[in-house]
């Protein structure tokens, strides 16, 4: 198994496969005509650049969190916080399951890391 061999485990690909996440969402918000779209169509036009760069710095810090608790911390809040703006806001906009899904996952992944890692700080 290749994660087996590099020596990962699920808790470090969780964490991994969300800040990698967040910090490429954050450059298509800046590179991506598409997303400058979707944030006209969720009412957030004069936002799409705080709300990348956002995603990005708090991304990035979580990646660099898998060094430091307290910036693991820290980051994984932060983006709890941004996703469940991001699923407020499609349910508000009408979106419907299948499109509120990403939100919801990548909301509840973030949750996850930061309560295991405020488990492991106390």
């Amino acid at each position: 198994m290749l994660f087996s061999y590099i020596n990962f485990d699920m808790k470090q690909f969780i964490i991994l496969f969300s800040g990698l996440s967040h910090l490429v969402y954050g450059v298509f918000t800046y590179t991506i005509p598409f997303y400058k779209t979707e944030f006209i169509r969720y009412g957030f036009e004069d936002y799409r650049l705080i709300i990348g760069f956002s995603q990005i710095a708090f991304g990035i810090c979580l990646l660099i969190g898998w060094w430091s608790n307290k910036l693991k911390l820290f980051s994984s809040f932060a983006l709890t916080l941004l996703m469940a703006g991001a699923l407020g806001t499609r349910i508000c906009i009408g979106d419907g399951f299948l499109d509120s899904t990403p939100a919801f996952v990548y909301l509840a992944i973030n949750l996850y890391i930061f309560t295991d890692t405020l488990k492991s700080i106390i």
